[in-house]
């Protein structure tokens, strides 16, 4: 039972290697570069709009920018905090240490 359980673990924290080094290597590679660069255009874009008099008297217009805005951090920090020396070093000791319990 304990055995299956480390089993599991270790195929978990495998998968989150392979999505970091995915997420590294989108982002290395010319796609995440644009995606980045398209994605950092409309976050300065929707920011420009944000401290505008654009939304001045629109509540609702102002509310759906701030949620664009949030969703697009969140994206780029998603791929940023993936891909990550720190979390993948931690990755590494776990599996290691999963690896250990097993024997």
């Amino acid at each position: 039972m304990q055995v299956e359980q480390d089993n599991q673990e270790i195929t978990r924290l495998e998968q989150q290697l392979r999505e970091a080094a995915l997420a590294a290597q989108f982002l290395e590679q010319d796609t995440g570069r644009l995606w980045v660069e398209f994605a950092t255009q409309e976050i300065n874009k929707i920011v420009n709009d944000i401290t505008s008099d654009k939304f001045l008297k629109d509540h609702v217009g102002y509310v759906n920018a701030l949620a664009d805005l949030r969703a697009y951090k969140k994206m780029i920090n998603k791929f940023r905090l993936a891909c990550a020396p720190q979390r993948v070093a931690k990755i590494n000791e776990r599996i290691e240490q999963a690896k250990e319990d097993e024997k």
